[in-house]
């Protein structure tokens, strides 16, 4: 079983993407609040998208599951106990 890292980084900000808060284009990534800096520099809301991106990115980080956290399964049980 391979390990999931993630969706990868913001090429501008460097934050964890997480799902659904990235937008990818030319082959790079961004999380939305850097594409709606770069599309709109006045958007009002710019700041709290930002807090809320990498909130989300410091939540799901804490959710991973990892080997350190608990053994990984084993496989299918026999039918034979």
């Amino acid at each position: 079983m391979s390990k999931f890292y993630g969706f990868r980084f913001c090429v501008n900000c460097e934050v964890a993407c997480t799902s659904g808060n990235f937008v990818d284009y030319n082959k790079k990534r961004y999380c939305t609040a850097c594409w709606i800096q770069n599309q709109n520099p006045d958007h009002p809301e710019i700041d709290e998208m930002r807090k809320k991106i990498i909130k989300d990115a410091e939540e799901w980080k804490c959710i991973k599951w990892s080997r350190e956290e608990g053994p990984l399964p084993i496989g299918p049980k026999s039918h034979r106990n």
